[in-house]
């Protein structure tokens, strides 16, 4: 199971009402979790598989809340017309054929919300995702690219692209040879001679699932809209996966749009 560590004042300033340790110890016990411990300063636990709506913070406080009847009900989440289209090529389909995808707009990150929002992503890879093959996520900076986007498998030299935390270009073949991430996660595309990429109108890369994702269009404090896209093998977990990431963007002010996806 996975350990989520959760700043404490943080979690009081989101649930909007105050309580001490003691107070919240026995509540977030029955939230399906292992609270390992709580303190004026974090609250660290091991969440259980079939919870991964409380591997964000976000997720967290919003089940938290119902617990303590301070907002009970489903929340509701609007979903806003966009004329963004995501394309998939018949290629990908032999490789990893399921995507879905959203865009977020005026979406505040500072520090903190950005290191949740990588977290949360890792922990839903891991858990929920099975180490990348069944479900991987790229969250996406749109100030660099354009729609259309594209879904498609390719060779793995015949594209190339500055991957994220490196300054060269590389082709897919070279990430999996030298990206840290690309050796981690080779084996999931070993049996492959193509290999997965989505591509803006421009044929800028944006993201290589499951491995990584593109320098240009990387995720900074300045970031006001945000593309997402969850790739894998399964629609219900990939869906799954898109709800949870949205939801946290949306308790943080994020307001969501729709993307049309079609089948070429």
């Amino acid at each position: 199971m996975p350990t989520v560590e959760f700043d404490f004042h943080e979690l009081i300033a989101l649930l909007g009402k105050e309580f001490k340790p003691s107070e919240l110890k026995d509540r977030i016990s029955m939230l399906g979790v292992d609270l390992e411990s709580i303190d004026s300063e974090r609250v660290v636990m091991e969440v259980f598989p079939n919870r991964p709506d409380l591997l964000s913070i976000e997720g967290f406080v919003r089940a938290l809340k119902g617990m303590l009847g301070i907002e009970t009900g489903f929340m509701e989440t609007k979903i806003l017309d966009s004329d963004v289209k995501l394309f998939i090529d018949p290629s990908v389909s032999s490789v990893r054929p399921c995507i879905t995808a959203v865009l977020v707009k005026e979406i505040s990150l500072n520090g903190e919300r950005l290191k949740s929002l990588m977290d949360l992503q890792e922990k839903l890879h891991i858990t929920h995702g099975r180490n990348r093959k069944k479900v991987s996520i790229g969250v996406h900076d749109t100030k660099n690219v354009k729609p259309p986007f594209l879904y498609k498998a390719v060779k793995p030299t015949e594209i190339s692209f500055i991957p994220l935390d490196m300054n060269e270009r590389m082709n897919l073949k070279q990430i999996l040879q030298r990206h840290p991430k690309g050796i981690s996660h080779r084996w999931i595309l070993e049996d492959f001679d193509r290999y997965p990429i989505i591509v803006d109108k421009n044929k800028n890369v944006l993201s290589f699932p499951p491995i990584i994702n593109g320098e240009l269009t990387r995720l900074t404090e300045s970031t006001e809209e945000i593309f997402i896209e969850i790739t894998g093998l399964d629609e219900k977990a990939i869906n799954q996966a898109l709800n949870i990431v949205v939801t946290s963007l949306v308790y943080r002010g994020g307001k969501i749009y729709s993307v049309e996806i079609k089948k070429l």
